[in-house]
């Protein structure tokens, strides 16, 4: 029991602990772009610090954090890790199938599930704001986004 108690009281530190992993990953990565000198800096340089700065601050936070400023876990919680779920599975299928069917799919678990907005309103939005989206930056823009099966389908 005992056991259980202290490591319960310690999952606060596994937040800081990913941040850890995090910055010395992106530390070693720039690492392997070139610093370069101070007086001609290579492209690690900027990331270098910045991965510097995070590997620090999240090493304070292993040491020192306070589990007493962390909110207690509720379905909201689950909400948000629903949420970053989401984000994940759409980088995964924009990569596979294209811009328009995992942003609207996307959009319309935001817009129905966090928003709480009615279907009709949640579907409307997702495809106004998927296809809105896609005409803005692919065809307007010009950013270079894979090849999209359903602009493909329609002739985009």
């Amino acid at each position: 029991m005992a056991q259980s108690r202290t490591v319960r009281g310690q999952l606060h530190r596994i937040g800081p602990l990913l941040v850890l992993a995090v910055g010395v990953s992106a530390i070693i990565g720039a690492v392997g772009l070139s610093l370069g000198e101070l007086t001609a800096p290579g492209p690690g340089l900027w990331p270098f610090i910045v991965a510097l700065l995070l590997t620090g601050t999240a090493l304070v936070l292993v040491v020192i954090d306070d589990p007493e400023d962390y909110e207690p876990w509720t379905s909201g919680t689950a909400r948000i890790a629903g949420g970053v779920a989401g984000l994940a599975v759409f980088i995964v299928a924009f990569e596979a199938i294209g811009f328009l069917l995992p942003a609207f799919l996307m959009l319309l678990l935001w817009l129905r599930i966090f928003g709480r907005e009615s279907w009709r309103w949640a579907v409307g939005l997702a495809l106004v704001g998927s296809v809105g989206l896609y005409l803005l930056f692919d065809q307007a823009l010009g950013v270079p986004f894979p090849d999209d099966v359903v602009a493909e389908l329609v002739g985009g």
